[in-house]
């Protein structure tokens, strides 16, 4: 069965809903610590076409985190269930 990714953009964050659990032991802990386990290697090809990561499976700690922290002053969200991997990205507040 295919299950397409979800995105939703919203007045005050950016939503992605991939399908699918983490792979193998990997845990949002995990992610967030730098472990490497890419899930969808076309968004991570993409990611990486753009120069937001750089193909290791280091983007989530160096670069998602520190620069959605940088920008809107939040750090992002990630809620991980057998079912899918769900990132909030949060947007700067209006000045």
């Amino acid at each position: 069965r295919f299950v397409e990714i979800e995105i939703g953009l919203y007045n005050n964050r950016f939503e992605v809903i991939s399908p699918g659990a983490l792979n193998n032991s990997m845990s949002v802990e995990k992610m967030v610590a730098g472990q490497r386990s890419p899930r969808n290697t076309i968004i991570m090809e993409v990611l990486r076409d753009y120069g937001y990561v750089d193909f290791r499976g280091m983007g989530v700690r160096t670069k998602i985190i520190p620069l959605t922290q940088a920008l809107s002053g939040q750090a992002p969200e990630f809620t991980a269930t057998d079912d899918y991997l769900k990132t909030v990205l949060y947007r700067s507040p209006s000045p």
